[in-house]
């Protein structure tokens, strides 16, 4: 990733740090305080729509991620690729970045786009405050049900 400031390298940073978390956190291995640590990454005013097209807000996420801690069995993965910029202000910066999953023998993909606002709560110091993720058909032969 080139001509980042501050903002979009944490943001960056943050994203690689979440997913980690996620992949952790979906195969059991974290405890109940890294699941409220986490949590101060995502806004209070927080949106996602998912790559279904379902729209997710704070407390969706926060039920949803509850109910899957060490759901997925081991080799559950994912790789994040193509951290971009698209714009970045002195309090937002605007993101897209390629999510790989791969479990149970498949390999997905979902483009997304999200956009992060300067917090000095949050772990990285950028929190989420939108997201959208975007199945990508030509990488993959079958898409499951959103997470």
């Amino acid at each position: 990733m080139t001509g980042a400031g501050d903002l979009g390298a944490a943001a960056a940073r943050e994203i690689l740090a979440r997913h980690e978390f996620f992949v952790d956190w979906f195969s059991g291995r974290l405890s109940d305080s890294a699941f409220a640590a986490s949590l101060a990454a995502f806004e209070p005013d927080f949106h996602r729509i998912d790559p279904d097209g379902a729209l997710q807000d704070h407390a969706g996420l926060t039920a949803m991620l509850a109910a899957a801690r060490g759901r997925l069995a081991d080799g559950f993965a994912i790789t994040i690729e193509e951290i971009a910029v698209l714009r970045e202000t002195g309090e937002e910066a605007l993101m897209t970045y390629l999510e790989r999953q791969e479990h149970g023998g498949r390999t997905t993909f979902r483009r997304a786009g999200a956009l992060f606002s300067r917090n000095a709560d949050a772990p990285l110091g950028v929190a989420w405050r939108f997201v959208q993720e975007t199945w990508i058909n030509d990488r993959t032969d079958e898409q499951p049900a959103a997470e």
